[in-house]
């Protein structure tokens, strides 16, 4: 499995304390995170020769936990802003346009490959 680094030091307490709304976004997050889901979307968009400022797996990642939050348009990515101290900063709305811009016929379809992996595993997981 991925390493999910971020999420490492993520522990839950009742003291009232660094509350955050929509916690459940990170728990999507890290879904994502732990059943391949990021990585497959990060290794499948990945373009040689570039290194681009943010990895387009992880963008699609945050825009869909985004729009499970309500976003409805790609400026609703600042929904994420709250999550900063938690996921790390949201990409933009341009970020967020660049890499959507970027995907064409080909990138769809490669895209629904790495899709199959975490699916079976979040399968076997709920038939255990």
């Amino acid at each position: 499995m991925q390493g999910i680094g971020w999420a490492r030091r993520l522990k839950m307490v009742a003291d009232a304390k660094g509350l955050i709304g929509h916690a459940g976004a990170v728990l999507l997050r890290r879904c994502a995170d732990q059943v391949g889901l990021t990585s497959g979307l990060s290794d499948t968009l990945r373009v040689r020769g570039r290194s681009p400022g943010w990895d387009r797996g992880v963008v699609l990642v945050q825009l869909a936990v985004a729009i499970c939050l309500g976003a409805t348009a790609m400026a609703d990515i600042a929904v994420l802003d709250h999550q900063t101290a938690v996921l790390g900063a949201a990409p933009s709305d341009s970020t967020v346009r660049r890499v959507l811009a970027e995907q064409d016929a080909e990138a769809v379809v490669a895209i629904t490959r790495p899709g199959r992996s975490p699916r079976a595993r979040v399968g076997s997981a709920g038939q255990s």
